[in-house]
């Protein structure tokens, strides 16, 4: 059974997949999952149906929860016309009237020349980087183009539009000290002013992620901003003495299985689903959109009477 949740981060995310592909080959990839339905619909269908689906959204959920609207792909920027033409919509739209952020995520691909059309409309943009090594980078991008990426013009680019940028990185192992403080170091010369770490969600041992972040917490050399652990995640946002901040996420593939309602997904159809696997559309749901819905093992009477 599945009981509202009551003591969370109220923030409800919409995620916004745009129907394009992806120039980068990351292993730790959600649409690598081979449950993921990845079927390459029209575009035109999108830009018919995902406005429509975001103010039905934005409409059910009424103001009961913060919402953060999250632009995500395959690679969003891959097709300039597309992405132009979603920017002008969700401007029209007033999207940044009616959610707390609009956040987009990115390897990097187009973002300078892209830059101008998201202004009114992107807050915050996550540059995936995954390492600070060039070596390892490419390696996991599996194309040279993001071995010699200008990063620091990517930043103070989207920094001339009043557009935050953070780092990104998916790891598959537990890595020291030492690995943290150079990436911060990188970082910091770039210009990013957030370091995003999230387990890798196909990771066989991701006990070792969770006591990463306990261990990092515990070494006091950072501020405790937010520490929460629910059904669906563990994560904590931290900061450096300099200011500099940290965010570690364990996440589940499927979060809808342990939680309903915490995310929406506006497909590659435009259409809107209560999961990323596009298993439940919205005309479908058997719950208040709105509301947060964490999964408890229900306990019989033959249960009870089994332990005592």
């Amino acid at each position: 059974m599945y009981v509202e949740r009551t003591n969370y981060n109220k923030v409800i995310t919409i995620k916004l997949v745009f129907p394009v592909n992806c120039n980068a080959k990351c292993s730790f990839c959600y649409c690598k999952d081979k449950n993921y339905n990845n079927i390459s619909f029209n575009k035109e269908e999108f830009l018919s149906n995902f406005i429509n689906t975001l103010d039905h959204l934005l409409s059910q959920i009424d103001g009961k929860q913060e919402v953060s609207l999250d632009i995500t792909g395959g690679e969003p920027t891959l097709d300039k016309t597309l992405f132009i033409r979603v920017m002008d919509e969700l401007r029209e739209y007033h999207i940044q009237e009616r959610v707390c952020r609009v956040t987009l995520t990115s390897n990097g691909t187009n973002i300078v020349e892209l830059a101008p059309y998201m202004s009114g409309v992107i807050n915050y943009v996550n540059i995936s980087v995954h390492d600070f090594r060039p070596s390892i980078r490419g390696n996991i991008f599996d194309n040279k183009i993001f071995v010699d990426i200008d990063y620091a013009k990517i930043v103070n680019t989207l920094n001339e539009f009043n557009i935050k940028t953070s780092c990104a990185c998916v790891v598959s192992k537990r890595y020291n000290d030492d690995w943290l403080n150079d990436f911060i170091t990188f970082c910091k010369d770039i210009g990013f002013i957030a370091l995003r770490i999230r387990c890798n969600v196909f990771w066989s041992n991701q006990d070792e992620f969770d006591q990463w972040i306990y261990d990092v917490i515990s070494s006091q050399k950072f501020q405790v901003i937010n520490h929460e652990k629910t059904s669906d995640s563990h994560w904590c946002r931290l900061r450096r003495s300099d200011g500099f901040r940290i965010f570690m996420l364990h996440g589940v593939l499927d979060t809808s299985i342990l939680t309903k309602g915490i995310e929406y997904v506006i497909a590659q159809n435009g259409r809107g689903y209560c999961d990323f696997y596009m298993k439940t559309p919205i005309k479908n749901y058997q719950y208040e959109i709105g509301k947060i819905y964490d999964y408890k093992k229900e306990v019989t009477h033959d249960a009870i009477q089994s332990n005592l």
